[in-house]
């Protein structure tokens, strides 16, 4: 990712780099859908930054989990299976997502001042 502040809005990517996110996204779904395994489909992403490639992989595979574990009931095993990876990956990534919407739910409550909003 660039190392310019300037342009870039706080917490997410310069416009170029939401281009390459978006772009790296899209070579994951074409690839998987071509009947590619998960790691060969993310060979197809163009960003070249190893940092933004991280992200776009994570992202995707963290987005998968959402919509096929956690909305679509199916275990960690099938998606894992689904994408032809290891199932320990795919349960990593599962605590890590649960981990980071723990920490973002404990920074609005202290945002808050440590109040519960009123019903």
């Amino acid at each position: 990712m660039s190392a310019s502040s300037d342009t870039k809005p706080a917490g997410g990517f310069t416009p170029e780099e939401d281009r390459l996110h978006e772009s790296g996204i899209a070579a994951i779904r074409e690839g998987l859908a071509a009947g590619l395994g998960f790691d060969a489909a993310c060979a197809r992403i163009e960003a070249a930054d190893p940092d933004l490639r991280r992200i776009i992989v994570d992202d995707f595979l963290k987005v998968t989990i959402a919509q096929r574990h956690f909305q679509g009931g199916e275990s960690t095993e099938a998606v894992a299976a689904a994408l032809g990876i290891s199932a320990a990956r795919v349960e990593f990534a599962r605590k890590e997502m649960l981990a980071e919407v723990a920490a973002a739910s404990v920074d609005v409550f202290r945002r808050q001042g440590g109040k519960l909003p009123e019903s």
